[in-house]
């Protein structure tokens, strides 16, 4: 009986032990919880060790007069797709408010300084440094700089019925077919349009959006 108690206590410590292993695993997988971390810290820490962004739901907080728990995990998820400029971040925060929010900053990190803007009377190529006069999109040819008649293309592809010319349109400067491609599919409500666009991460959103968007919106014209 003597030599049992030890035996039994040895047994009982490696059980809880084992139960404490699983308990760990089952939460944190292989690495350490974060306890307090700011949220964007965290996000940039993880980006940089190339960690998944899901780990965020590992934050753990017990700062009492701030954010609740829940919401610095979705701001380190949001933190994490805008650092890394990740789409596939953002379904983690799906279909909430936040989430929509971090597809938009994701689109905005992605298409910097890519494209034309335009009013009725007005073109801005402001990124190549060229502006003109709104001359309408029936005739393209009437646009004397390539980088107004590509934007012409662009807005014909993406409002008018029965209309795809985004072949038409130059890969140099890179992105601006890839816009089109985007308007287009969104255009046509289907997201297996976007497999046009070489960029991963460019057409991972627009896959994204358009899902989302049909699934939770009717207000298309934002998404555009």
């Amino acid at each position: 009986m003597r030599f049992r108690a030890p035996y039994l206590i040895g047994t009982l410590a490696l059980t809880v032990l084992a139960l404490i292993v699983y308990g760990w695993m089952t939460i944190f997988g292989w690495h350490r919880p974060y306890i307090n971390w700011a949220p964007w810290d965290l996000a940039e820490y993880l980006v940089k060790n190339g960690r998944p962004a899901n780990e965020c739901w590992d934050l753990i907080w017990f700062e009492i007069m701030s954010p609740t728990a829940a919401e610095q995990r979705a701001s380190c998820i949001y933190s994490y797709a805008k650092t890394a400029k990740d789409p596939s971040a953002c379904e983690l925060l799906m279909p909430s408010s936040y989430g929509w929010s971090c597809l938009g900053a994701v689109k905005g990190k992605l298409w910097e300084g890519v494209g034309c803007g335009s009013t009725k009377e007005k073109i801005n190529c402001g990124a190549y440094n060229v502006f003109s006069p709104n001359l309408g999109i029936d005739d393209c040819n009437a646009y004397d700089q390539r980088i107004l008649r590509d934007w012409c293309h662009e807005e014909r592809s993406a409002s008018l019925p029965n209309v795809y010319e985004c072949d038409k349109i130059s890969t140099d400067p890179p992105g601006l077919r890839e816009i089109c491609e985007r308007r287009y599919a969104f255009k046509m409500k289907d997201p297996s349009l976007c497999a046009k666009m070489p960029n991963e991460k460019k057409r991972k959103l627009c896959e994204m959006e358009i899902n989302a968007w049909q699934q939770y919106s009717q207000n298309w014209s934002f998404a555009r």
